[in-house]
């Protein structure tokens, strides 16, 4: 016969000496969750952004004065609009495009130092990077003289690069324009070739606004000119930027990153990004669309920037 058991209830002493190691233990994981804690909400706190109002002496600006068709100026930080000339009504983008496919591009996370070929199917006409069909490259000298050199035929190849189909690039091209807040915009190639790549002035900032904040992409498109390898080490070429707002010194403000375009059906196009030299979270981005001339597009840039940084007071 197996005897019952009666329920017995047992009592553990635990010394002083004990009980003093559980207590910092305890306190040392209650310090240690505090902190992380702490450290998650200070990082889900967004930094305030610079408050924009209108300076005392506010002067507004004459859309008459400028050369280009439509043009718009925003607050980099906000997106508020602070001048527009035709600003809702769409006309083609020509190569301003390669900048949405740039980014997509980098999205895709390329080995950029892979050596790639130009292939014939990379040419479509335009402007281009002049390299006989074969000549071996690195992968991110197809990045850098598209964005610099406007060449076509190297942002085609990014589209071959990323390992997307290009109906699948474009679509990702056309979702960061919904992203951005350019809901009328619309792409269809890489390159900016085609005149169905449209946008309006306000919508061309905004795209702006989120391509630019890849500092990759302003890196590139600030720049003069860029040497590269090719063949292996076996020739070299030299890209030089297609705008002369590079080059452009001021007291006031930096040129961040720069696009050019142009077409016939079209005239020349320009998106800038200018960084206030007094207070270097202040940026705006300006959309230019329609001038005569590509100088004309750099005077219409320069005298919107100054006048922004002139009547815009950020505090």
């Amino acid at each position: 016969m197996i005897p019952k058991v009666k329920n017995v209830k047992y009592k553990v002493r635990i010394n002083s000496k004990l009980q003093t190691s559980i207590g910092k233990l305890s306190l040392l994981k209650a310090s240690s969750l505090f902190l992380v804690i702490s450290a998650i909400l200070f990082l889900s706190v967004p930094e305030a952004n610079a408050e924009l109002v209108k300076s005392k002496n506010f002067s507004s600006f004459k859309p008459s004065r400028l050369f280009s068709y439509s043009a718009a100026v925003i607050d980099d930080s906000s997106g508020t609009l602070l001048f527009g000339k035709r600003e809702n009504e769409e006309k083609p983008v020509a190569s301003i495009t390669k900048i949405v496919g740039a980014y997509v591009f980098l999205e895709e996370n390329p080995s950029l130092n892979k050596k790639a070929s130009m292939q014939q199917g990379d040419e479509v006409g335009g402007g281009r990077l002049r390299l006989p069909v074969g000549t071996t490259l690195r992968v991110k000298n197809f990045l850098y003289s598209s964005l610099i050199g406007s060449a076509n035929n190297s942002a085609t190849a990014l589209v071959r690069l990323s390992g997307l189909s290009k109906n699948n690039f474009f679509d990702k091209m056309n979702n960061l324009a919904d992203e951005a807040g350019a809901e009328k915009a619309k792409f269809v190639d890489a390159c900016g070739i085609s005149p169905d790549n449209r946008a309006n002035a306000k919508d061309l900032a905004n795209i702006g606004k989120k391509v630019f904040s890849n500092s990759q992409i302003s890196d590139i498109s600030s720049r003069k000119k860029y040497s590269f390898s090719i063949n292996n080490g076996r020739g070299n070429k030299t890209i030089t930027h297609t705008s002369p707002i590079v080059s452009y010194k001021s007291s006031a403000f930096r040129i961040e990153a720069a696009k050019t375009g142009y077409l016939p059906e079209v005239g020349n196009n320009l998106i800038v990004k200018f960084g206030s030299k007094k207070n270097k979270k202040v940026k705006i981005i300006v959309a230019l669309i329609g001038a005569k001339t590509s100088g004309s597009t750099t005077k219409d840039a320069v005298a919107l920037a100054k006048w922004a940084f002139d009547n815009y007071e950020w505090k």
